[in-house]
């Protein structure tokens, strides 16, 4: 049955409203992430995502080779290889295996299987299609056995309990809520389990074709148990786990426990090559010693196949399942995976693939919690470009009436102007909604009578009505460098609110209409929103035919202008007497569409402040574009992070170079009554003009 969006809105509200799940997810979310940081520290992390993007693609043009490969490795050790084209057949083929394991069983005793973590298990469904078969399964994986005992779902692709804390698990196992004695508890409940099973599924994080081995990567042990206790070994994964060589494993194996985890290694790394066999005894070569004497690999396509044939698509199959998205993810710490995903796979990641596997409706409501802030791809260590696929499923997904109206508007300039025109005087009024100019920059702009290079203003829809003072400062610092700047007042809206919105088509009209009052413009076309040209000048390729060459190839953002100004005529500003510290918010699209991060800190320098990190609370103010009026909960709670982070900094006042950030910002700031001011670069840059 298809999830309302009311009902799945409430679900997101409780997640917010509950601060236990908040305790442990920003606990959770800022350790790993700080653990991975330190992790790359020693290891070169664009070096080692170049290199492991080249050999996943590689291998991904050769799966049926690498499969048929695998398959007739496996076999020459004693495996056996099943192919499964969906989800119900991989769990018929499991269910046999058992079912055959099981026929030696005594009369009455019940078939107990034990599971190491295997997120392909969760996609076809596999624990509950074996217990209605009679048999009991075992989770052994404390994270999923505490999930299992809760009758619920994974949190995280690595941490499928992150959702919990010590509390919840010491009331799922009955006893005293000290991690010692939790694990003391599943210990000793889960160890006659291990030598009772008849069946232990694991599933792989790698399949070697050229030697027939898979690979496990864990940290507890329990796959150790579950693959060489039972006499029946069978392991569960997808087409895309294939791998060529060992050199392609060790190249996974460099990245994943890094991304992951934050370990150089994890506490086992297991290569399985078949079942266990010995020729000790005359040379004589005997299957199943200490190990088993069955080993499966029951090898999952469920969509895999149409995701490689997909361009667009085609990169998510190099997803080594490490769950860095998840952990760089703002809304997925504010809500959960629970709420940010499928209801097998979540995260950044399981957004792309839940669509393929379950259908588009799986993870269609939570496709709209995505803020479009682009870390997950900044951390993936194969670069995934999965905000872009995120785009791809929410074009088809369905849209909120709230955001459907706001896009009916946005492509009617003529009706914007006058609905924002006249909401201007009362915008602002309720805590935590934003505040309308009531003078934009289209009506404080006035032709120059400058004998300079000729320089045009793209303000951009926000710059020139919510924030114009960002555009006033970029006229006052390019006139006083003797430009003459111009402004033609047709131009409207890039169309980024509209892509990120999943409505590629009012997009393509935005940008289309933008680049025709722009055509007859003259000099370089410079916007004080970085997001609007990284849309422009970058993104609108993909939403159809591009603008013309000329008009994006003399555009510049904001940033880059005026430090270049500031470095060819220092005497542009007065630095005298400067002793003031700005605490400096990255915007989503400068940090990871453009890569700036050193530019503005340096034009704020040049202009005589001092620039103040912000820690690491979050990695987004939650603006968003629409996304912060179809969740404004959400969005508030990202924002409230940003301000808790720049708290810590001391400073008063607070700057960027997206007026949506500084927008965001500065009505979130007034709803907690916090004193702050909040400006552009180019307005803290326009003060300082000598």
């Amino acid at each position: 049955m298809t999830e309302s969006r009311n009902h799945f809105a409430r679900r997101v509200n409780r997640a917010l409203d509950d601060p236990k799940l908040q305790k442990a997810l920003i606990g959770a979310m800022t350790g790993l992430r700080g653990r991975r940081n330190t992790a790359f520290e020693s290891f070169d992390f664009a070096k080692g995502r170049a290199d492991l993007k080249r050999r996943r693609q590689a291998n991904l043009d050769r799966l049926p080779e690498l499969l048929e490969q695998f398959a007739q490795r496996l076999a020459a050790v004693g495996g056996v290889v099943h192919i499964a084209k969906d989800a119900a057949e991989a769990r018929d083929i499991i269910g046999q295996i058992c079912w055959n394991a099981g026929s030696e069983l005594p009369p009455g005793r019940r078939m107990v299987v034990t599971k190491s973590k295997s997120m392909a298990s969760e996609e076809i469904g596999l624990n509950d299609y074996l217990e209605n078969l009679g048999m009991e399964v075992v989770e052994t994986d404390l994270g999923e056995r505490m999930v299992q005992l809760t009758h619920t779902h994974p949190s995280h692709l690595i941490a499928p309990a992150i959702h919990l804390t010590k509390e919840d698990a010491a009331k799922v196992f009955g006893t005293e809520p000290t991690v010692e004695a939790i694990q003391l508890h599943a210990r000793e409940s889960l160890r006659q389990k291990f030598i009772e099973a008849t069946v232990g599924i694991s599933g792989a994080n790698m399949a070697i074709a050229e030697t027939g081995t898979i690979v496990l990567v864990t940290n507890e042990g329990n796959a150790d148990l579950t693959t060489t206790l039972p006499p029946v070994h069978i392991a569960l994964f997808g087409i895309d786990k294939l791998v060529a060589s060992l050199d392609d494993a060790v190249a996974v194996l460099r990245m994943l426990p890094r991304s992951g985890t934050g370990q150089l290694i994890t506490s086992y790394v297991n290569w399985i090559t078949g079942p266990s066999r010995s020729a000790d005894i005359e040379q004589s070569l005997t299957i199943g010693v200490h190990g088993p004497r069955e080993m499966h690999c029951v090898i999952l396509d469920n969509g895999r196949e149409q995701m490689l044939e997909d361009p667009i698509f085609r990169d998510a199959l190099t997803c080594i399942r490490c769950g860095a998205c998840s952990n760089a993810c703002p809304p997925f710490m504010a809500v959960s995976g629970h709420q940010f995903g499928g209801h097998s796979y979540n995260g950044p990641i399981g957004l792309v693939l839940s669509p393929f596997h379950h259908g588009l409706e799986d993870a269609d409501l939570a496709n709209t919690l995505c803020v479009q802030c682009n870390a997950c791809q900044e951390i993936c260590p194969v670069d995934i470009p999965l905000p872009r696929q995120i785009l791809e499923h929410r074009r088809k997904g369905r849209k909120s009436l709230r955001k459907r109206a706001v896009l009916g508007m946005w492509q009617r300039p003529r009706l914007a102007d006058a609905l924002m025109r006249t909401a201007a005087p009362f915008s602002g009024l309720v805590p935590g909604t934003p505040r309308l100019a009531r003078t934009p920059y289209r009506d404080r702009y006035h032709d120059h009578d400058v004998d300079g290079e000729p320089l045009t203003i793209f303000a951009s829809c926000l710059a020139d009505r919510v924030w114009p003072e960002a555009a006033v400062a970029l006229d006052r610092i390019a006139t006083a460098a003797g430009f003459n700047v111009g402004f033609p007042k047709e131009q409207w809206c890039c169309g980024l609110m509209a892509a990120n919105a999943g409505d590629f088509t009012t997009a393509h009209k935005l940008t289309t209409s933008l680049a025709e009052s722009l055509r007859n413009s003259e000099g370089l076309i410079v916007t004080p929103s970085a997001s609007c040209f990284g849309a422009f000048t970058m993104d609108s390729p993909e939403w159809g035919e591009p603008p013309d060459a000329e008009i994006r190839e003399r555009m510049r953002d904001s940033t880059r202008f005026v430090l270049q100004l500031l470095r060819s005529n220092p005497r542009l500003v007065d630095r005298e007497d400067m002793s003031l510290k700005i605490a400096y918010h990255d915007s989503c699209q400068t940090l990871r569409q453009l890569g700036l991060r050193s530019e503005p800190r340096q034009v704020l320098e040049l202009a005589g402040y001092e620039v103040v990190d912000l820690p690491d609370i979050a990695n987004c103010c939650g603006f968003g574009g629409s996304f912060s009026l179809e969740w404004p909960r959400v969005a508030d709670r990202l924002a409230r992070w940003k301000l808790d982070a720049i708290a810590k900094t001391g400073c008063a006042v607070v700057a960027s170079d997206n007026p949506g950030c500084l927008m965001h910002i500065a009505a979130a700031a007034r709803k907690r009554g916090q004193e702050l001011r909040v400006a552009h670069v180019l307005e803290l840059v326009a003060e300082q003009l000598a």
